[in-house]
């Protein structure tokens, strides 16, 4: 089916679940940004659906299994900013099924092996899909993999901020 075959009401119909989808990734993003808020993040999923993020990593399956990987994390990262910029979402010809891919640009301060702040960041690629459960969506997949993990060694953890960095400018 053609977007040229579409109704009018049906075109913006599509629209409004491409914002949609939008709307759910980046309160995704504010939820692991909020400390991986494990109650905030499996919220956003299906019942039954998978996280997997790292292709060595085990698939977390169920709304249980993803807030309990949140809370692991909450113990290992003190702090982060997720952008997830997105590439293209398709919504299904069924209207309830859609899929979508995203750049990730991640900071995080994590805690090395002898417990200090250490400041990492993270490129990658996520293919989601999702489906529309009472008018509205929610996380069927996350697929996750990260090409780039790497610690930034003069970091914001070791110099969060130049003084008078805006001032040189003038």
């Amino acid at each position: 089916m053609t977007t040229n075959s579409l109704s009018d009401a049906q075109r913006l119909q599509r629209l409004e679940d491409i914002e949609q989808i939008r709307t759910l990734k980046a309160r995704y993003a504010e939820a692991l940004d909020n400390r991986f808020n494990g109650d905030q993040v499996s919220a956003l999923f299906a019942e039954d659906a998978t996280w997997q993020v790292g292709e060595d990593q085990a698939a977390q399956t169920g709304r249980a299994e993803i807030k309990q990987l949140c809370v692991n994390l909450a113990k290992q990262i003190s702090w982060s900013i997720h952008y997830f910029i997105p590439s293209v979402i398709e919504i299904g010809e069924d209207g309830v099924t859609a899929k979508a891919s995203f750049y990730i640009l991640d900071f995080q301060t994590l805690k090395n092996d002898d417990g200090e702040d250490e400041a990492y960041m993270f490129v990658g690629t996520f293919n989601d899909t999702f489906t529309k459960i009472d008018g509205s969506w929610y996380f069927q997949s996350i697929n996750g993999k990260i090409d780039v993990v790497t610690p930034w060694t003069e970091s914001w953890v070791n110099k969060p901020f130049i003084p008078d960095f805006f001032a040189k400018s003038n």
